[in-house]
């Protein structure tokens, strides 16, 4: 039998973060290196402490916001389809990140604003945000949309998507109740985003 090829970081701290999410905090490093099939030694001559691989296995992966933003726009063909997809779209992210991001927020030595400066501006939910309000921004100078306040509307839409994760992963609603109330949520915004044959975007 041939030797297991070498197990890259990312694949480490796939697995790392699968035990992290089911044991908690106090995920063996055993257990981890088992299922990575390497040592414990081996695990830590890369992490240095379990804290260190706790912080590392548990930060919110990446997320191509602007992507689904563009993508979304050239698939949908207008504002209203649009916005459901991209808010379809940043759902599905966010669910798979807010149970990794609430056993991070659970360890006791690492405080919130660290894993905020480890992706500085460039965190996920400030990502979204800003891909959102330059997307409003663009279809309001376009006549498009009506968005006075492209920020601010965008802040508003993500968090109420943010709010939809949040509570199926706290179990209030299941996947089908989320998806019905994400786009539920679009259709009780969109009148505040529905064009007045003028543009009204500032900026």
């Amino acid at each position: 039998m041939g030797r297991r090829k070498k197990i890259e970081d990312k694949e480490l701290l796939l697995t790392a973060r699968d035990v992290f999410r089911e044991r908690g905090v106090v995920g063996a490093a055993k257990e981890i290196a088992g299922r990575a099939g390497i040592s414990e030694a081996a695990l830590f001559q890369r992490f240095g402490t379990r804290d260190k691989l706790f912080f590392a296995a548990m930060m919110p992966p990446p997320f191509a916001a602007e992507d689904l933003v563009t993508r979304a726009t050239a698939e949908a063909g207008e504002p209203r389809a649009a916005l459901a997809s991209i808010a379809r779209g940043a759902l599905v992210y966010f669910r798979e990140v807010i149970g990794t991001a609430l056993v991070l927020m659970s360890h006791p030595g690492i405080r919130l604003e660290e894993a905020a400066r480890a992706h500085g501006e460039d965190n996920p939910g400030n990502r979204i945000i800003r891909a959102l309000e330059v997307w409003l921004r663009s279809e309001a100078r376009a006549g498009r949309i009506h968005c006075p306040d492209p920020q601010a509307s965008a802040d508003l839409i993500v968090l109420a998507l943010h709010s939809v994760a949040l509570f199926e992963h706290l179990g209030i609603y299941d996947k089908a109740s989320g998806n019905a109330r994400a786009l539920a949520a679009i259709d009780a915004f969109w009148p505040a985003l529905e064009p007045r044959g003028e543009n009204h975007a500032r900026g």
